[in-house]
């Protein structure tokens, strides 16, 4: 049995409420509509408890943190019925955004988280300690990722780099299920890097390609250049990428293809993860 389905039949959406989270709640209406699913939106707030505090202290801070647990998702749920123009599930926490996502993620059963970003550029966009960051290390589920600037539109055009590795593998079976799932376009990619020798075989089989629309297509030079070139050229409504890492001394780290596609590439990036069993 396969660990990532699609179409998902649950869409996280986890929001920091701040103008970061709306591509998201876009894109997640755009998938909601074209292929349908429940989407659960998802705050969470932490109040760490100065140890100076009396126990009074506490019970009255506790006491507002009640109110304000109420008033918020009260809040939530009226600015989610207007950004996503349909009721959704939504739930305020009392934990540090990161438990929160990946706890809510595996008791909800969901099938795909989608979070938005700052879409800085360079260093100060992907750095250990961010939200986002963590969530695409540490996530089981596929994750996709929209920055502030990009459009949603409804899928018709999604483009896989492929890489002959299990997160590579993982990566283009996902979306040949969207393909299929939408009877959409898929161009799969591959860059032969350092002298790497032409492909002897099809990038898919031809089972698959009586299913989807598919164009293959090989290019010479460094894997990061090739993509965001198509990306440019191809303008896809998604990118869909394994979760490619590297060790170093600060643990696990993304490749430095992925890291760049999601610092420059100009569409949504949906990164899936290796199923468990394979970590």
């Amino acid at each position: 049995m396969k660990q990532h389905v699609f179409p998902p039949q649950k869409i996280l959406v986890p929001t920091d409420m701040s103008a970061t989270s709306l591509p998201a709640f876009h894109f997640a209406r755009v998938l909601h509509k074209q292929f349908g699913g429940m989407v659960h939106v998802l705050h969470a707030q932490h109040f760490e408890l100065p140890p100076y505090f009396s126990s009074g202290q506490i019970q009255n801070l506790k006491r507002e943190l009640k109110q304000s647990k109420k008033a918020a998702t009260e809040y939530l749920r009226k600015e989610s019925l207007a950004t996503l123009g349909f009721e959704a599930e939504v739930s305020v926490v009392e934990k540090p955004p990161v438990d929160a996502i990946l706890a809510a993620s595996e008791t909800l059963g969901t099938d795909l988280i989608v979070m938005g970003t700052h879409g800085r550029r360079g260093a100060g966009r992907f750095w250990l300690g961010s939200v986002a960051e963590r969530i695409l290390h540490e996530s089981s589920k596929p994750i996709l990722t929209v920055c502030q600037g990009i459009a949603a539109a409804s899928l018709g055009h999604v483009l896989c780099p492929v890489s002959f590795t299990d997160s590579g593998r993982e990566a283009l079976e996902y979306a040949i299920a969207i393909a299929e799932s939408g009877k959409l376009r898929l161009t799969v990619i591959h860059a032969l890097e350092n002298g790497d020798k032409p492909l002897d075989c099809s990038l898919v089989t031809e089972a698959v390609r009586r299913k989807c629309r598919i164009e293959e297509v090989t290019y010479p030079g460094d894997a990061a250049k090739v993509i965001l070139n198509a990306v440019n050229e191809l303008k896809p409504d998604l990118i869909v990428m394994g979760a490619e890492q590297k060790s170093s001394v600060f643990g696990e780290l993304f490749s430095s293809t992925t890291e760049r596609v999601m610092q420059w590439a100009e569409a949504p990036l949906l990164v899936v993860p290796k199923s468990r069993s394979e970590k």
